[in-house]
């Protein structure tokens, strides 16, 4: 028992020092500037996509709702007035097919850069020659995680008709255990579905490829850290609004993406050391290859 557990505690040590040796401030802050940027387009994709196929208006309000209660409503309306805004820009075809090129171009470079440094945690870089082809499969991999993301939302938005069919049951038998069971709930299933949307972004997005239960090991690692994350900040950051004023609701959204990038690279550097102590390092992709830090001297 006390050796597993030296050897979990050996594992984070492991993955607090790749971090903190590959400028982990550096990281979250470029990923914390693109999201404040992708993040309205990349809710806009994902409701104009699956909006095609459900009420667009139930999926935009579960959505907000749901990003809501994260951020606080000051988040909320703030993101939704970014998005009343590019909608006034789209007054026919040929401006809303620009629009959504654009807001695709923004929220996969985010990807782009995510990508970017989960690789160099991983100590992986592409080996041959970048083209069209390659880079039109990396703005692939990040729609397809945009898409996957709308697939989790949705499977939340069944759960919560599910939460509400059952509630009318269990209020009736005792309010007090409807309230305790409901809340419970909620955060199994934030951690369950912020766990299955990190591990689609380890096993899939990066140019290395982790064993399955390599990638659901740190993806679920991240995700506790995520999950438990969220409540600190909202309490640490309940006065952010008095501080800040009227740009309260920003420095909130760009502290709570700051903390949640951290939270992901260290989570790519646990990944990685789990791989190499659990036996199943992470192999290179074929079109990328391993590469190893050397100090050398240099005589004068």
């Amino acid at each position: 028992m006390r050796k597993n557990i030296g050897n979990i505690l050996m594992v984070f040590k492991e993955a607090g020092k790749n971090l903190a040796a590959n400028e982990p401030l550096r990281m979250a802050g470029a990923t914390g500037f693109f999201t404040t940027f992708a993040l309205p387009p990349v809710l806009m994709i994902i409701v104009r996509t699956f909006g095609l196929f459900f009420d667009r208006k139930t999926i935009g309000k579960q959505i907000l709702d749901k990003v809501g209660a994260v951020l606080g409503n000051d988040g909320r309306e703030l993101i939704l007035s970014i998005i009343r805004g590019v909608r006034n820009y789209q007054h026919n075809l040929l401006i809303t097919c620009f629009v959504f090129i654009f807001l695709l171009f923004v929220a996969t470079t985010l990807f782009k850069v995510v990508k970017g440094s989960i690789n160099q945690l991983w100590n992986i870089r592409i080996a041959n020659k970048r083209n069209l082809r390659s880079i039109l499969i990396a703005r692939s991999k990040a729609v397809g995680i945009i898409m996957f993301t709308g697939v989790l939302f949705l499977a939340v938005m069944g759960v919560d008709l599910i939460q509400a069919y059952l509630g009318q049951y269990l209020h009736q038998l005792s309010p007090v255990f409807a309230a305790y069971v409901f809340s419970a709930l909620n955060h199994i299933v934030s951690f369950v579905v912020v766990t299955v949307w990190f591990f689609a972004l380890f096993r899939y997005l990066p140019d290395g490829r982790p064993k399955v239960s390599v990638a659901l090991t740190g993806a679920a690692v991240t995700g506790l850290l995520f999950t438990v994350g969220k409540f600190v900040l909202r309490w640490l950051l309940s006065g952010v609004q008095v501080l800040y004023g009227t740009s309260g609701a920003m420095v909130l959204i760009m502290l709570f993406v700051f903390y949640s990038s951290l939270m992901l690279y260290f989570g790519a550097a646990f990944t990685r050391a789990w791989g190499k102590h659990s036996g199943n390092p992470i192999q290179p992709l074929p079109h990328a290859a391993e590469f190893h830090w050397q100090q050398v001297e240099v005589k004068k």
